[in-house]
Order: structure tokens, then C-alpha cells, then sequence
């Protein structure tokens, strides 16, 4: 039977130290900073090493709810149907929206010409 948390580190044992050498690979872990301090400290003593440490802290859990960003339809005002389709207007046709009226010719004027 496999474990689902192997290869995890337990809540508890967080804060950690770990200890890096010159290259920047990982020397050592530490349970206390005094630790670590007192590593980098020997190696450069007898060594002539620069080594470093860095406080490792437990992951941060996930929220515990999940916002869905889908879009909603519901709600939205008439023609918001996006762009025309680019095939009627490469023919030379205009893609009316919905509520638009089609006329087919232009209705006559009232007004008097001079």
C-alpha cells in the first residue's frame, strides 16, 4: 500500500534551516537556526568555504473555497453578440444583429427640394 503523503515533510518539523554550499547545493537541513549558523561558521573556519542557510517555512495551504471566472450570459443586454463573422464581410454583406430591422430600400423623404 503506497502512502500519499511520502516524500512529504510533517506540519511539525517546519520551520527548517537549510544549509547551502559554495556551488549553492544543498549541504545540510537544521531544525534551529543556531545550527545552521554554527555550520556556516565551522566551514568557514577550516575550510576557507562560504556557505549559506535560509529559513524553509511550511507550504501555504490552498483557500479553502474556489472562485469558477466562466462567463455568465445571464443578464447581458441585447446585440452583445460579439464581432460580425469576417467571411459576410470579406463578400461585401453586412451581418446585422438581431433586433436590427432590414430595409431593403431607404424610405422617400417628406422634405421639398429647392
Amino acid at each position: 500500500m503506497s502512502n500519499p503523503n511520502s516524500g512529504r515533510i510533517p506540519d511539525h518539523m517546519y520551520p527548517f534551516y537549510r544549509v547551502f554550499d559554495e556551488k549553492g547545493q544543498q549541504y545540510c537541513d537544521c531544525s534551529h537556526e543556531k545550527y545552521a549558523i554554527k555550520t556556516v561558521e565551522l566551514h568557514a573556519e577550516h575550510q576557507n568555504e562560504t556557505f549559506t542557510y535560509r529559513r524553509i517555512d511550511a507550504p501555504k495551504p490552498l483557500p479553502p473555497y474556489i472562485v469558477d471566472v466562466t462567463a455568465e450570459y445571464e443578464g447581458e443586454l441585447p446585440g452583445q453578440i460579439g464581432l460580425p463573422n469576417a467571411n459576410k464581410l470579406h463578400e461585401g454583406e453586412k451581418e446585422r444583429l438581431p433586433f436590427e430591422p432590414v430595409l431593403e430600400e431607404l424610405p422617400e423623404s417628406n422634405l421639398q427640394s429647392f
